[in-house]
């Protein structure tokens, strides 16, 4: 089964970049780069599926784009 969320990413007046997944209450990190804070959330949207959700994340999928992204969740 594929999960499509979102990924909405902003860069802060402090340099370091945030990153939330909005269908995932809750589900906010940052980065000190664009490709950090992507990580990040990748990374905290596998724990909240397998933990909070009791999910098995196969694959996640992150698409291209720096401010509004779209990662498939192959569960």
């Amino acid at each position: 089964m594929i999960i499509k969320l979102s990924m909405v990413c902003s860069k802060q007046s402090n340099g370091a970049y945030f990153a939330i997944c909005p269908e995932i209450k809750g589900c906010f990190t940052q980065g000190d780069t664009y490709e950090e804070a992507a990580a990040n959330l990748k990374e905290l949207v596998e724990i909240t599926i397998k933990e909070d959700l009791g999910g098995d994340v196969q694959e996640i999928l992150l698409s291209n784009g720096k401010i509004f992204s779209e990662f498939d969740v192959v569960v």
